[in-house]
């Protein structure tokens, strides 16, 4: 297994068809291939491919280091990925920023286990599923 910044298009391609699966919708290819394209894209990578990627970018929050995405395989959970990824991030920067759903327990247990710190919700975005913001550095 490789955590690195994604550098060949398969690498790309492999995080754009792993996002199309978990979310059943091709929406986000562009900003992932944009993303990529500025150099914020990592990836978790096996001999079976991309098993994770995050997403860094710095134009998505008021122009602050954010993770906007971070995809793990649900074959691959558990296996310290998400953790890795982020760390990848947050060891090159004094501050990164993310959110999740108010409901993403999974996600907020990593973010807390990664150090994020809590800052506050939006109510408003999600139906009855406020977005949480954290805060790491």
């Amino acid at each position: 297994m490789e955590i690195r910044t994604a550098s060949s298009h398969d690498e790309i391609v492999g995080a754009i068809a792993l996002d199309e699966v978990q979310i059943d919708s091709k929406d986000r290819a562009g900003y992932i291939m944009s993303v990529a394209e500025s150099g914020g894209l990592s990836v978790a990578v096996s001999e079976m491919g991309v098993l994770a990627f995050c997403c860094l970018d710095h134009r998505y929050f008021l122009g602050k280091p954010f993770i906007s995405l971070l995809i793990v395989s649900p074959g691959a959970r558990r296996q310290g990925l998400g953790t890795a990824l982020l760390s990848l991030h947050v060891s090159a920067l004094s501050e990164v920023w993310t959110s999740t759903n108010r409901s993403n327990l999974e996600m907020r247990a990593l973010l807390q286990k990664a150090d994020f710190r809590y800052c506050g919700e939006l109510d408003g975005l999600d139906q009855g599923d406020p977005e949480q913001f954290f805060k790491y550095g």
